[in-house]
């Protein structure tokens, strides 16, 4: 009679992990088709190019992440407070009214509007980042944990190169058509996939608070400051700046393929199978880098692949212009960066105690997209200097990739080994 509870808990954890998977699916495709159908529109050749001057798409990724920075620091706290789930669902709702604005601004013509749902469901994500996180290890065994990251961030990457793909044929749709009810495809589809989530979300399992005596502050810097000093006692500030260089340099990445377009005269569909090819990579290298891991973090994984990502921006940077130079190399930077990511993460996640897991995981996320942000605002300011040539920017980027071997390989794990960590 005793098993029977168990059995009927694991079946909970089982559906748990597929109900997230799915919604996290969901939500990272659409901020993807929002985000890259408005990048494409700024650019040479779209419904507002010119409107936000050329490297506009820096100026809308960075809008995308300032909330993230802003936010963040009240995102943690709650997730700690409050069940995760609870906070899950409640954000996975909040989403469906913002596709329909979103796809409003499309069908009326209307940047601001379609720009400011956008702003709006970054806020979201915000709020919905640190739960969903965070419950990693409330519905997986702890010998899962990495194994999980890295099924959860191969889906994480298959849904950016369906948003991505998505985005791409609709926006060659749009730019080919005459009939404007074809305006309204976008909010068709951001609609479609917000329902999606929504469904799927219902099926957590029943978390319960971690820590309800957690303090919510005014000021959301507030938790940055005191979570920041506790980090910096130990390890867990260089992972988590480990952390955010993969995302600086992954967004100065994905803004400048956008940009490839009129250099290697393809079309919007084109540019989003070299995006696609990042993606596929990166959700290939994470799979990878959960079953290296087998129940333990490794941080050789990490060391090894950081060497493998400042490669292959440098052969991007230097390389005879070409599709497929282009592609092999986006294909080699996505698959290292995936290797990269895993152990940095699944460390993030299980350092921390429970109780202050969802204030780290919001610091750090603060982190991230401070960098991403730092990233989308260098991209706005370095586009124009590279004129017809945007492909010398991925020198730059082959820098940053040398910052981030150094920085990891700074990282010393509370073990005897340094590289390995079985119970964390």
């Amino acid at each position: 009679m005793e098993l029977r509870p168990e059995g009927k808990t694991s079946v909970c954890k089982k559906r748990g992990l597929t109900a997230l998977l799915v919604a996290q699916f969901m939500g990272a495709a659409n901020d993807n088709i929002l985000k890259a159908l408005l990048g494409f529109a700024v650019i040479k050749g779209g419904m507002w190019a010119g409107l936000l001057g050329e490297g506009g798409q820096g100026l809308i990724a960075l809008c995308l992440f300032v909330p993230f920075v802003v936010f963040s620091g009240w995102a943690g706290p709650i997730a700690d407070k409050f069940s995760k789930r609870s906070i899950s669902v409640l954000m996975k709702w909040i989403e469906l009214p913002l596709a329909v604005i979103a796809g409003l601004g499309f069908a009326i013509e209307n940047f601001w509007i379609a720009g400011s749902a956008m702003f709006l469901l970054a806020t979201q994500s915000t709020f919905f980042s640190p739960a969903k996180y965070g419950m990693i290890p409330e519905i997986v065994p702890h010998d899962k944990v990495a194994r999980a990251n890295g099924v959860l961030n191969m889906t994480t990457n298959v849904s950016v190169i369906t948003g991505m793909l998505v985005a791409g044929f609709l926006s060659d749709h749009i730019k080919n058509s005459t009939n404007t009810l074809d305006q309204w495809m976008p909010g068709i589809f951001l609609t479609f996939v917000a329902c999606i989530g929504v469904t799927a979300i219902v099926w957590l399992p029943k978390l319960s608070k971690i820590n309800p005596r957690t303090i919510i502050p005014v000021n959301p810097f507030a938790t940055y400051i005191s979570t920041g000093r506790t980090m910096c006692r130990g390890v867990l500030m260089h992972v988590a700046i480990a952390w955010a260089l993969f995302y600086l340099l992954a967004t100065i990445v994905l803004l400048l393929v956008n940009e490839l377009g009129p250099l290697l005269q393809v079309t919007d569909v084109k540019v989003s199978y070299l995006l696609a090819s990042i993606g596929v990579s990166v959700g290939i290298g994470s799979l990878c880098a959960g079953f290296i891991s087998k129940g333990n973090v490794r941080l050789s994984v990490s060391q090894y692949a950081a060497v493998g990502m400042s490669s292959s921006v440098f052969f991007l940077g230097l390389a005879t212009v070409s599709y497929v130079n282009f592609l092999l190399g986006l294909i080699a930077l996505g698959f290292t960066a995936g290797l990269y990511a895993i152990p940095l993460q699944t460390l993030m996640q299980t350092l921390p105690s429970p109780g202050e897991r969802g204030q780290v995981l919001a610091t750090s996320n603060s982190i991230s997209f401070l960098c991403m942000a730092v990233g989308s605002l260098l991209f706005w300011v370095c586009r124009p200097l590279f004129g017809e040539s945007p492909q010398g920017i991925f020198l730059v980027c082959g820098v940053l990739g040398l910052v981030a071997l150094g920085v990891v390989n700074s990282i010393r794990l509370p073990s005897e080994s340094n590289d390995t960590i079985t119970h964390v």
